[in-house]
């Protein structure tokens, strides 16, 4: 033991002694800090100063007109970026856009082309064209600008999406031509119009009946009574005249009552002609997540979480259609069963697709990876729904013409009551003159009074159903809500369909800057370059005149007591570093005592592995220092989660003492676990017996071996 601190005593004398070497160790001690240091700085903040990068807008759309609404998407998606910081938008024609990426002045650009808002308006007119961007990168420029300009352009179709639902939901109320307040009176002032009238025209029906009765009877006695008739005729003519007058406002109501029945369809069939391209927008999704499986796992199942939840969508708009279809059938008698049927079959399968879409993203989540097998069904069940839904919108046009020829048939029967009406009303004169000539033409008369008190009666009967029906319809909140969801707040249906879910996200060891997040892996590495810088300028082993001082010792003496050199110089650089980073560069740290405990285990780790290397292996030993420093930079996940690192370095990982060493150092910055702290210290102390096993049970066999391979490298007169 003697021995060994008489070699770091000796060291120390020599270094007090030589003004030279004292200032060499002063800068191997600060070089490791100023590396950490200046990377740290480097990387403070990067992603809060995207601004910086230029990217170009070219905006060509020509926009679109929808009867008297004009449509410009393009230039909304102009203003709203000129409020946007996140990118450098520059707004530029097309060729000097493509041309500013082609020679660098931009890193991306994005072109809106001339049909963009028509296209995006296509759901109006039933042919479908989805709309394009056209999106220009320069990946030779920088490595990771393209990532950030993909954020770019993702703001860009963020934009694109909440203006494309606003813009739909205008053009809908629009083709209605009705605003808020109009469907929210209209709706419920024509249901009580056409009920009340419809109820004045029962009463007035059995006016009418009662007066045919009495003018019955009187027709059996007409023959007896011919000095009378001309006294009886005004008030039948009168009763008559009555009913004739309820007819014009009977007919408006009709009308009126008739046109909101048909929208009804109208609305159905655009719903099922939206979901179907809401489907195959899904569809088109999943596939492009589960194709992009093998390059970025973690984009592709964050996808299918997105779509699993967008089927559920198209599941709770298939169900308010079944509702509204099963109400037309038990109220207008309309078969409606086959169109429902294949709903609810739609709907089974694509809970299928969201119960193997949440299990595939778990499975990707969990392994990296999903089987072919799940992979093909998740195709295939795609595939039949896509199929399925197509042939519902295709297959619901006879159905839409049936409720329309039901919807006409209704009103047929009170319009031809009120043609009755009228008719009878003009055959008064006519009647006049048959009473006057013969009693024959009265017992005819009679018997037609006799046909029109059943045509009154069937009507009624028809009537009292129908007004049933209309009063349904003032109580229906389905029908109601679909319409006026689309046109009472167009705004705020575009913010809820664009972005139907809000998160709030809760930050779990909260990094308050990127520099913070990224001072582990750059302190760490400090410490194995300071190591690295060590054993090329210090000398490993004593020299003969220094072992001629210090008399006897052996080689395991010569080993710890050359170490302690290392060792204190590593611990200087560890405690520089480590005290620098939080006072000097104000990183976030959590524990400063356990960081800065961290950052000397972890030089104390390093130097001793790197100095056991060295000098059992020498010019081999410092090689393989600098293998085994590249190997932990890219396979230790001090940047990237070792997860999406390619398989060789996930299986080498647990076995790099860097991978402890940061993990230590991020407990203590961000909050420490501990428990998880001293775990990853005893982990990262478990390399010193390896370290202790090179430099003294490995060192004797291979001193031979080395000392032929240094003279070699000696007589090559090049390498030192």
């Amino acid at each position: 033991m003697t021995a060994i601190f008489r070699i770091f005593l000796n060291d120390l004398k020599t270094i007090s002694r030589n003004i030279i070497a004292f200032i060499v160790i002063i800068g191997i001690s600060i070089l490791p800090a100023l590396y950490a240091w200046f990377n740290i700085a480097a990387n403070w903040d990067p992603y809060s100063a995207t601004s910086g990068l230029q990217f170009a807008v070219c905006n060509n759309d020509k926009g679109w007109n929808y009867k008297a609404l004009k449509i410009t998407a393009g230039d909304e998606i102009i203003e709203k970026l000129k409020s946007n910081n996140k990118m450098g938008w520059v707004f530029v024609d097309e060729q000097q856009a493509v041309d500013g990426v082609e020679d660098g002045t931009y890193y991306a650009a994005v072109i809106i082309p001339e049909d963009f808002s028509e296209n995006l308006c296509s759901i109006t007119t039933g042919d479908f064209r989805q709309a394009q961007l056209e999106y220009y990168v320069n990946e030779k420029k920088n490595a990771i600008a393209p990532k950030i300009t993909n954020a770019g352009v993702s703001t860009i179709e963020n934009e694109v999406k909440a203006t494309y639902v606003s813009t739909i939901t205008s053009v809908i109320a629009s083709a209605l031509n009705l605003t808020a307040d109009e469907l929210s009176g209209d709706k419920d002032r024509i249901v009580s119009t056409v009920s009340s009238s419809l109820k004045d025209v029962i009463e007035n029906i059995d006016s009418l009946s009662m007066s045919v009765d009495v003018f019955g009877s009187t027709l059996d006695t007409l023959s007896n009574l011919f000095k009378t008739t001309g006294n009886i005729m005004p008030s039948i003519t009168q009763t008559l005249k009555k009913s004739s007058e309820i007819t014009p406002n009977l007919k408006n109501s009709i009308d009126s009552a008739k046109l909101f029945s048909k929208k009804i369809s109208d609305v159905i069939a655009d719903t099922l002609v939206s979901v179907d391209t809401m489907q195959k927008n899904i569809s088109d999704n999943v596939n492009d997540a589960l194709d992009r499986l093998e390059t970025n796992t973690s984009s592709a199942a964050n996808s299918l979480v997105g779509a699993g939840e967008n089927y559920q969508k198209i599941i709770k708009v298939n169900n308010t259609l079944i509702s509204i279809l099963e109400n037309l059938q038990n109220n207008l008698g309309i078969n409606t069963s086959l169109t429902v049927n294949r709903l609810k079959n739609t709907n089974q399968k694509e809970q299928d697709i969201i119960d193997k879409i949440y299990s595939a993203a778990d499975m990707i989540e969990s392994t990296g990876n999903i089987s072919v097998g799940l992979q093909n069904e998740i195709r295939q069940l795609i595939s039949e729904t896509s199929s399925d839904i197509s042939q519902i919108s295709t297959a619901f046009a006879p159905l839409k013409e049936n409720i329309n020829k039901t919807v006409d048939s209704i009103y047929g029967v009170i319009e031809s009551t009120s043609d009755i009406i009228k008719n009878i009303t003009n055959d008064i004169p006519a009647l006049n003159d048959t009473l006057d000539s013969t009693q024959d033409t009265v017992e005819t008369l009679n018997g037609t009074f006799d046909n029109v008190k059943k045509l009154l009666a069937n009507s009624k009967t028809k009537m009292e159903t129908l007004i049933k029906r209309v009063d349904a319809l003032e109580g229906d909140s389905e029908i109601k809500n679909l319409v006026m969801t689309v046109i009472q707040n167009p705004e705020a249906l575009g913010k809820f369909v664009s972005s139907p879910v809000a998160t709030n996200t809760h930050n779990i060891h909260h990094v308050e800057n990127y520099g913070s997040g990224m001072t582990p892996f750059y302190t760490s590495l400090s410490f194995w370059v300071g190591g690295t810088i060590l054993i090329a300028i210090v000398r490993t082993e004593p020299t003969r005149k220094q072992l001629k001082e210090i008399k006897k010792a052996n080689p395991a003496q010569q080993y710890f007591g050359r170490y302690l050199i290392f060792f204190m110089i590593g611990q200087i650089q560890a405690l520089i570093t480590s005290l620098g980073d939080i006072f000097l560069l104000k990183v976030q740290c959590n524990n400063i005592f356990l960081f800065i405990i961290g950052s000397l285990i972890s030089s104390f780790v390093y130097t001793l592995f790197i100095y056991s290397l060295t000098i059992s292996f020498n010019v081999v030993g410092k090689a393989l220092v600098i293998v085994i420093l590249v190997i932990q930079i890219a396979g230790s996940g001090g940047t990237f989660p070792v997860e999406v690192l390619p398989a060789p370095f996930q299986t080498i990982s647990p076995y790099l003492p860097f991978r402890y060493s940061i993990n230590a150092l991020r407990e203590a910055v961000a909050g420490p676990d501990i428990s998880a702290f001293w775990n990853y210290i005893l982990t990262l102390l478990a390399f010193v017996p390896l370290a202790l096993f090179i430099g003294l049970v490995l060192r004797k066999p291979c001193m031979k071996i080395i000392e032929f391979l240094e003279q070699r490298l000696h007589q090559s007169e090049i390498i030192i």
